[in-house]
């Protein structure tokens, strides 16, 4: 006999509920207040959504009246009392094929009868059964340490060199599988000290994955690592990352929003990377903020954050390992860009080229969009021959990345070599190729 508001019933009854167009909207964007106004629209009391997933009434009337839902642990528990596919919430989750048991006997005649028929090309010892392959979880350690942390940041920063070298599609799936299993290690015994390591390792792969999954043009995915990382850096009080990720959020709204939600990004992370006492966090969103400001005509707010990203970066403070990205080649493409966007093109090329002579051959990805901007300036400021022989480096470099981010910053040089005439034709052309 089932028992009202068990699991199990909640799971058969709801289940039909998922697939909903504006349901999986919801769930898409872990926008659980939607989920629950429309189980409660359909006849389900918010009393009952209660006692299945565990809270208060009061709880629930919160989420609906708007109350975000951050908690890791309190999104798992809604998505298993209700039996919402975890995967329609973005939570991570290894999925484990059992093939039926089999003693070690039977399982080392069908290999050898597998290898042989793969190299002879005849089943000599007779024909295997084909069955599929398995799929196991990765076993993590009962107790973690400050060795499995290092192994984690070795990985990490592996994934970052491929990713600066060859584009975000070629790390994207690796750093995902990678979560699957680091997002297990948070759950096992651990030394309060190693605690914090832990969480700002897997945090800082989330906001990998992010980069990754921004660099590939899939948006949500990225704003979904990005939220996992900031629930993270919350319940360890780590906020200088979380400014980190607030600038990670903002600026891909400055590429696929408007400018003034990239500013709010920039400034809500703002007051945190203040209180961090870190001077250079603070020059990282002041150049981001610029260009905002930039782009929304604000031309006195601009050059007034320039000169405090510029302050800022060269004052003394804390850096921490993950902040070491933001050096001066980085500062230097920022401001490039901005005085770019002012129309103050000598002072754009001047910056763009200083930041390209800094970044060495171990940064494609970022000299890619360096050279796209300086291409853009030089034909904007009629500089033609200029502008096409860097725009030719450019577009050889883009051909060589696995990046639809790097695809998507040629459109601004598009745009100013069609205004060009015939001198700038092969330009056009060849952007149109690359860009598909």
């Amino acid at each position: 006999m089932s028992v009202p508001g068990s699991t199990f019933e909640a799971m058969d009854r709801f289940k039909a509920y998922w697939d909903r167009p504006e349901m999986r909207d919801a769930l898409a964007c872990r926008d659980i207040g939607t989920v629950f106004r429309l189980l409660v629209e359909d006849g389900v009391a918010q009393r009952e959504i209660a006692l299945i997933t565990s809270q208060n009434q009061s709880e629930i009337s919160e989420i609906i009246g708007g109350r975000q839902v951050m908690a890791y642990e309190l999104l798992e528990r809604i998505a298993l009392s209700l039996g919402i596919p975890r995967g329609y919430l973005g939570l991570e989750y290894d999925v484990t094929h059992h093939s039926s048991e089999r003693d070690e006997c039977a399982k080392r005649a069908s290999f050898l009868a597998h290898a042989a028929e793969t190299v002879v090309g005849q089943p000599v010892f007779g024909r295997p059964a084909r069955e599929g392959h398995e799929h196991e979880a990765t076993p993590v350690p009962s107790r973690v340490g400050p060795g499995d942390v290092e192994i984690l940041n070795r990985v990490l920063r592996d994934l970052t060199v491929l990713e600066s070298r060859f584009g975000g599609g070629l790390v994207l799936a690796a750093v995902e599988g990678q979560l699957r299993w680091a997002r297990r290690l948070l759950h096992a015994s651990m030394r309060d000290t190693t605690r914090p390591a832990l969480f700002e390792a897997v945090a800082l792969l989330h906001r990998r994955a992010s980069s990754a999954a921004f660099d590939m043009r899939r948006l949500d995915q990225a704003r979904n690592h990005l939220l996992a990382a900031l629930e993270l850096t919350q319940e360890t009080k780590n906020l200088p990352l979380q400014a980190m990720l607030f600038y990670c959020a903002g600026r891909m709204e400055q590429y696929h929003g408007p400018p003034d939600a990239a500013l709010r990004l920039f400034q809500f992370g703002y007051p945190v990377a203040l209180a961090s006492r870190s001077p250079r966090l603070c020059a990282l969103l002041e150049v981001r903020e610029a260009r905002c400001h930039a782009v929304m005509g604000n031309r006195e707010s601009a050059e007034r954050s320039l000169s405090l990203a510029v302050e800022n970066f060269h004052a003394e403070g804390e850096l921490p390992d993950w902040l070491t990205f933001f050096d001066e080649s980085e500062l230097l493409a920022a401001v490039g860009v901005t005085w770019g966007e002012l129309g103050a093109w000598d002072k754009a090329v001047a910056a763009l080229r200083r930041s390209l002579r800094q970044r060495g051959d171990g940064f494609a990805l970022a000299s890619s969009f360096d050279l796209a901007e300086l291409a853009t300036c030089h034909l904007r400021s009629g500089d033609v021959d200029e502008g096409v022989r860097v725009a030719t480096k450019s577009l050889d470099l883009v051909g060589q990345l696995n990046s639809k981010r790097a695809r998507d910053r040629l459109e601004p040089l598009e745009r100013a070599a069609r205004r060009g005439g015939s001198e700038t034709l092969g330009v056009v052309r060849r952007i149109t190729d690359v860009r598909g």
